[in-house]
């Protein structure tokens, strides 16, 4: 069945000028990458565009990937990320303006001794919570947060279905709020910042 065609043969055919290969990797893996382009540029024309633009790339790339640097999933990922930016800054200009006017903004009040020990010693309780969590649990809040990647783009880098992820994250995001309590850090404290931001609350409406 041409589902058992692994990606790297279907690359190399493209690369050969194969169409029936492009249309088959297309099929396999674009409900994967629209919602990447559409969670980024968040217009449903433009996500389709830039899907439509990468595979265009894949056409002429094709010859150049490299299986030792990844999957072909994590690569197509990192193509539409790339574009969906490019994009992203091209059109939306208002971020100069942002900057402008940031820069003509007073600087912010330096924060006193007092302040800056305390959440330093936030900091650390939150890194002593987050060391207990189990490696894969760890990782996975680690790459959401500090990445800002969506759970589909976990996902693909990780190669495991999205429901892995999702009940990964959920078991961790609960460990971490009772490890964070058991480091005196309530919901009602400056640290539950920590898990405000989850991609549990930011992802819901995917």
């Amino acid at each position: 069945m041409s589902d058992a065609v692994p990606d790297t043969q279907l690359l190399a055919r493209i690369a050969e000028g194969d169409q029936q290969a492009m249309g088959e990797i297309y099929d396999r893996h674009v409900t994967t990458l629209f919602p990447i382009a559409l969670r980024i540029v968040r217009d449903r024309a433009e996500a389709e565009d830039i899907v439509h633009d990468s595979f265009v790339a894949v056409s002429e790339r094709a010859g150049q990937y490299v299986p030792e640097r990844g999957s072909v999933i994590a690569w197509l990922v990192t193509l539409v990320r790339n574009l969906s930016i490019d994009r992203t800054r091209r059109r939306d200009r208002r971020g100069v303006l942002a900057r402008e006017v940031i820069a003509h903004e007073p600087p912010s009040p330096v924060p006193d001794p007092e302040t800056l020990t305390s959440e330093a010693s936030e900091r650390e309780k939150i890194r002593r919570a987050l060391s207990r969590l189990p490696d894969a649990q760890r990782q996975t809040l680690e790459v959401a947060f500090f990445e800002g990647l969506s759970y589909p783009e976990i996902a693909a880098r990780e190669e495991v279905p999205l429901g892995t992820i999702k009940s990964r994250a959920a078991r961790a995001l609960a460990a971490l709020r009772e490890a964070l309590a058991s480091e005196g850090l309530t919901d009602d404290e400056p640290a539950s910042a920590a898990t405000a931001g989850s991609p549990q609350t930011t992802q819901g409406a995917r």
